[in-house]
């Protein structure tokens, strides 16, 4: 081989060789970056799941549904331990929320501590069972509460001997034609403001005692009807007995009471 060749063949060779190990080390840069990235993801996400482990979870809005029961409902899985998955969740309106809720939001007051605000259905009547319980119901008369004694400024439903009494499910019974009307007074009443003590059904009648007055409003009841009794009221003064509203219409102004007389079988 002569000099000359020779010569090519070696600068050649030299030059390759710096452009081996410039791609070696690009490599190796490349799989540094790669550990680096990934080791600072996992530190991340180490970070997220301990900074947002929930310590400490406070309720609020409630009244008849237990602190409890509305933690429970809301960590209801095994991720739920961590506030950013419990948040996620009710943002994107994967969360649980109880029947008894009108509505519940979920929100972090700091990165280890859930805070939940809901509202409650609100209870307007309620029934009481063979054993003794009470058993109080919503406007669209579902079973939302169910207590061992009275509360107060809750009217009694008496006579309405519902099928059925269960949590969460709604108030039923086939053989009454005046059974929507009792539901349909104790929505009326609540729209109203009234302080009803109880509201009974005999005979397929409807009576409403309010203080010393009871308001027969007869096998129907209107908004008509509810609408003229605080009016009467103040102008009864005090007085105690019967209201007759059996035959209020628009058509007809026909309103009777009964001084000191009341319903038979009245309680």
């Amino acid at each position: 081989m002569k000099r000359e060749e020779y010569l090519d063949d070696y600068q050649d060779h030299a030059e390759r060789r710096p452009k081996k190990k410039k791609k070696k080390k690009k490599r190796k840069h490349r799989v540094y970056a790669f550990f680096v990235l990934l080791f600072a993801f996992l530190i991340l996400v180490l970070g997220i799941f301990i900074l947002f482990h929930v310590q400490k979870v406070e309720v609020k809005g409630n009244d008849y549904c237990s602190t409890e029961e509305i933690v429970k409902s809301v960590q209801n899985d095994k991720y739920s331990v961590n506030g950013l998955y419990v948040l996620a969740k009710y943002k994107l309106g994967y969360g649980k929320k109880p029947d008894c809720f009108e509505s519940i939001k979920v929100s972090l007051k700091n990165p280890w501590t859930l805070k939940i605000t809901v509202q409650e259905k609100e209870r307007i009547g309620y029934v009481m069972d063979s054993d003794g319980k009470y058993y109080y119901f919503d406007q669209d008369g579902m079973v939302v509460d169910v207590e061992e004694a009275p509360v107060d400024g809750i009217p009694l439903v008496d006579g309405m001997n519902p099928d059925e009494l269960k949590l969460y499910h709604k108030l039923k019974k086939k053989s009454s034609i005046i059974y929507q009307e009792i539901l349909e007074a104790t929505r009326e009443m609540k729209k109203y403001e009234l302080s009803v003590t109880k509201i009974m059904c005999r005979s397929d009648r409807i009576y409403v005692y309010i203080g010393n007055v009871c308001v027969s409003l007869g096998n129907d009841v209107t908004s008509v009807k509810v609408a003229q009794i605080p009016k009467i009221l103040e102008k009864l003064e005090g007085k105690e007995g019967t209201l007759h509203l059996e035959n209020f219409s628009d058509e007809s102004d026909t309103a009777t009471f009964d001084i000191g007389v009341f319903p038979e079988d009245a309680g």
